[in-house]
This record gives C-alpha cells, structure tokens and sequence, in this order.
C-alpha cells in the first residue's frame, strides 16, 4: 500500500474526548468502558502494520513534508474546508456515524460538505435520509463495527438471573420522527408497575436532557435545565416518576450488568433503516436475550431467532405474558442461536475486521 510513497491516516474523532489519540485506547473509562474504541485500536494496529501512520486530526503537520496524508472525519465537520486548501491531503471520508434524530444539523450540512469529500459513509440509504439532508446524495454503505467478534464466556454462562433490565440514558431526541426515546420510558412505566423491570444508565435522578448540538448558549441551558428540575418537584412527569421507582444507578460494565438478568429491553433510539447500534450484540455477548425495537430490516442481518421482535406484540401486556411462559429450554435456544450468529459469517459485516479494510480499500483508491 505505501511502497512509493509515505502514507499517513488522520482521523476527526466524533467527540473532542477521543483527540490527542485518544480515540485508539481502550480502557474501563466514562468515555469507552466495555471496549467501544476497540475497532479503531484494531484499525490502528492492522495499518500500521502495513506501513501506513495513523493518528487523530490533532497531529496533522502544520507543513507539508513529503507525506501523503488522507483524511476521514467520524462525523465532524468544522475542519475540512480549511483541510482541502492542503495539496498533500486527501478528504476521503465522512462517516456519518451519528442518527439524524440526534444530530439534524449535521445531516443538513451533508450538501455542502459531500462537495469536498470523495465518500459519504452512512449506514442508511438515500431514501431515507433525504428528508433530513434536503436532497438525494450519493452515499457509500457501511456497518457500525462492533467491539467484540464472540460472547463474553465467564457472563454468557450464568444461569442465576433476574428477569428484565434495561440499560440507557435518560435523553430525549432532538427530533421527534421515527425516534423511540419515549417509548423506553413508556415500557419502564409498564414494567415498573409490576416491579419487574431494573433501569441502568446515567441522568434517571434528575430531568431528562436533549441529545443534540444547539446553539443555545450554555448559561441559557443551564438554566433552563435548573427550571425543569424546580417545576418538576411540584409537577413530576409520570413516566421520570416511574423511572425512579426502578431506577437501579449507573452500570459500570454493560456486560457485567446484562449478565445479571434474563431478558433486556433493547430499543434503539430511532426506526430508521439500517440503524443498528451495539446494543442487540451487547445482549447477545452477554447472554442476554434482546426485546429489539429498531431497524425495520433487521431480519435482514440478523436472524430472527436470536431475539424478540417487539413489532410481533400489540401492547407491553402481552410482551409480558409471552416472556413469563417461555420455558428454559426456549430461553437456551435464543442464547444458542445468538452465539451461532456471532460465530457466522452472517456476523461478519460488522466485525472490526470488515471496517478496518473498508478503510484500507479508501486509502488504496486514493
């Protein structure tokens, strides 16, 4: 790959947590606890490997210097238009890795930017993204890769578990289309009535926050954030209310925490196409067996007989019941069927491997 000339990966991590590389360390942190940053470790590692230097944005030289440099953003997009003035770079990435729900204004700035970069990445299609973008864009498909390529033995193999969890933060969208940030809460009401249900994640004390870049000032914010929680002690939303009731704290390890339990509430943020976020594998490395409410062609990808499709239910009664009859050896055979998908080639699609040389077949072209 880098045989006549010196190449070098500069990566725009999504967050400013992950510059100075950051973004290639894995540790138990607040920022990547169980592993999230392990595909880009492994990206690191297999092209270093092959001769080619890979760092975040931070390190890009202020010179050129006879190096080759190509630039891929993982969903930032304040800095390319002063890269492309560089002779010696290349933009030839954006991977919009963020759910426009979340992030609308980023989608909206794919028109201008799909102008300086050779490829858009997304994991939707055209069709459904152009509401969000504004126009029909050429987009180039990809995975979200994945941490792990097997289940976690030690946790996959408990058998003393409780019935039902679900692990999120307490957020709302920044758009309210196809989004299921309040239908997490309405299922924690439910199952909370009958005390069947621990929630795990960050913020359940306190009022929910909206996802989202804004350009509300931060003091504004703050305020407005000190207001909710002052009106909500004489006025508190149903739902936060019975949130709290099975509230259970933050869970310092996803895996650790899903091993305690049977089943776990796994709703993505969005039912759009193709967004499929770690949270199914999560499960399915735990041991645990995912309710899922997401993707609608997630059949498509994983096979139907590794979770439980919460479309197949009219309202939460139901789920219930139908969770509550299973017998142990239907709940062994999700488990089974999980850990032979992961073991399928089926899997490969959003392994680290199949993203490490989807970067590796960009740099080639360019």
């Amino acid at each position: 790959m880098a045989e006549n000339q010196k190449v070098a990966l500069y990566i725009d991590p999504y967050s400013h947590h992950y510059l100075q590389n950051r973004l290639f360390e894995v540790d138990e942190s607040r920022l990547n606890g169980d592993g999230l940053q392990a595909p880009y470790v492994y990206l690191r590692d297999y092209l270093q490997n092959k001769g080619v230097a890979v760092n975040t944005i931070d390190y890009l030289p202020t010179a050129e210097n006879g190096t080759k440099n190509v630039y891929i953003s993982f969903g930032v997009l304040s800095n390319y238009e002063k890269i492309a003035q560089r002779k010696d770079t290349t933009l030839s990435g954006y991977f919009a890795f963020e759910c426009p729900i979340v992030e609308p204004r980023m989608y909206q700035r794919l028109k201008q930017a799909r102008n300086y970069f050779k490829r858009i990445f997304t994991w939707s299609d055209d069709a459904s993204l152009e509401r969000f973008v504004g126009k029909s864009l050429d987009y180039t498909h990809f995975l979200l890769p994945q941490s792990f390529n097997q289940v976690h033995e030690g946790i996959w193999e408990k058998t003393d578990r409780k019935f039902l969890t679900m692990i999120n933060a307490n957020k709302l969208p920044r758009v309210y289309w196809q989004e299921l940030y309040t239908e997490r809460m309405r299922a924690v009401e439910f199952f909370s009535r009958t005390d069947d249900i621990d929630l795990y994640g960050k913020g359940w004390d306190k009022p929910s926050i909206r996802v989202g870049i804004t350009h509300v000032p931060f003091t504004l914010r703050r305020i407005h954030y000190q207001l909710q929680t002052y009106w909500q002690k004489f006025r508190p939303d149903p739902l936060l209310v019975a949130a709290r009731k099975a509230y259970r704290g933050a869970a310092p390890s996803k895996s650790e925490t899903l091993g305690n339990y049977t089943f776990a509430l796994c709703f993505e943020n969005s039912t759009m196409k193709g967004w499929i976020t770690e949270k199914i594998f999560d499960c399915f490395y735990a041991g645990t067996i995912p309710i899922y409410w997401g993707a609608p062609e997630i059949t498509d990808y994983i096979p139907a007989n590794c979770f439980i499709d919460m479309r197949e239910f009219s309202d939460y009664a139901e789920l219930r019941s139908f969770l509550k009859n299973l017998t142990a050896g239907e709940i062994q055979a999700y488990k089974e069927n999980a850990r032979e998908f992961l073991a399928s080639e089926k899997f490969k699609p959003f392994k680290m491997e199949t993203f490490a040389e989807l970067i590796e077949n960009v740099i080639e072209q360019d």
